[in-house]
């Protein structure tokens, strides 16, 4: 069984060797925005589904914001309960996104969905990693980081520091604020809603396409934020001269949008001899490091 958990949903995969017979989904797994018990609860549904009520040797779970090994192991001891036969591993989300584009060996993965991320595993097997440090602290160039910077230019807007445009009106209607007031409300009420934040992106991203200066600034920012984890990483283990794949994973660079265009063309600057790999699936990654597991 291999997990996916990330902030918009959580994907399970219920496989026979390296054959996916089921999949399902549920809520978002990340535990950055839900927390321990309800990322856990969201894994626990999907599994259920994908499994639809048989057995399975081995589970691993990906989730977002799980890279601290106290949180996976609480995450995994919760998992364990639920399925005490079974050989348990729980990870971050980042792993299985490098073996879901690049099966063995060394390579690189940069991931952007509602956070960011960037692994390399070096020719030993040494992974190293860079960025995953949560919207607070870092998350640089994801979905969370663009729609963070398009609600701060809101805010510069409506205390008279900056000018009023198409970005900053989506802002407006996104978050239901039209005033300052209103806007502080939004984002400090209660909690802090990431998965809203993040949702503003892909907008931000298309206004960006279509010549929107405000959002294609922001987008410009993002994508040489996640060129510079992804280089990180390569350096790190010794690979930016190398002839290695490097895959690109998340929602943010899923189609073909000018984030990704650039991010695409950075990364070929910064590491000319890289060979970019298409189709990364997050979930195959899962279940090879699932049964990796069995090994």
């Amino acid at each position: 069984m291999g997990v996916d958990a990330g902030g918009t949903k959580t994907r399970a995969a219920f496989a026979r060797e390296s054959e996916i017979q089921r999949t399902a989904e549920g809520p978002a797994g990340s535990v950055t925005v839900r927390g321990i018990a309800d990322a856990t609860d969201a894994m626990l549904q999907a599994v259920r589904a994908a499994s639809a009520g048989e057995t399975f040797a081995a589970l691993y779970a990906g989730a977002a914001g799980a890279g601290s090994p106290a949180v996976a192991a609480e995450i995994a001891s919760l998992l364990q309960a639920a399925y005490p036969r079974a050989v348990v591993h729980v990870g971050d989300d980042v792993e299985i996104a490098l073996r879901g584009a690049i099966p063995s060996g060394a390579g690189v993965v940069l991931v952007a969905g509602t956070g960011s991320i960037a692994m390399a595993a070096d020719d030993a097997g040494t992974l190293h990693r860079a960025g995953g440090a949560g919207y607070v602290l870092g998350d640089e160039g994801s979905a969370a980081w663009i729609g963070l910077e398009a609600v701060r230019r809101l805010s510069r807007v409506y205390d008279g520091r900056d000018y009023e445009e198409e970005t900053s009106r989506l802002v407006a209607r996104h978050l239901a604020a039209p005033d300052r007031p209103a806007l502080i409300r939004a984002i400090y009420g209660e909690r802090v809603d990431v998965a809203r934040i993040a949702a503003l992106a892909p907008s931000i991203i298309a206004f960006a396409g279509k010549g929107n200066r405000v959002s294609r600034a922001i987008v410009e920012r993002a994508a040489g934020e996640l060129i510079a984890l992804a280089t990180s990483v390569a350096r790190a283990a010794n690979l930016h001269d190398a002839a290695v794949p490097v895959a690109l994973s998340g929602g943010l660079l899923a189609g073909d949008n000018l984030l990704r265009g650039l991010v695409e063309r950075g990364i070929a600057a910064a590491l000319p001899r890289a060979q970019l790999v298409q189709n990364a699936d997050p979930l195959l990654g899962a279940v090879r490091c699932a049964l990796a597991l069995l090994a």
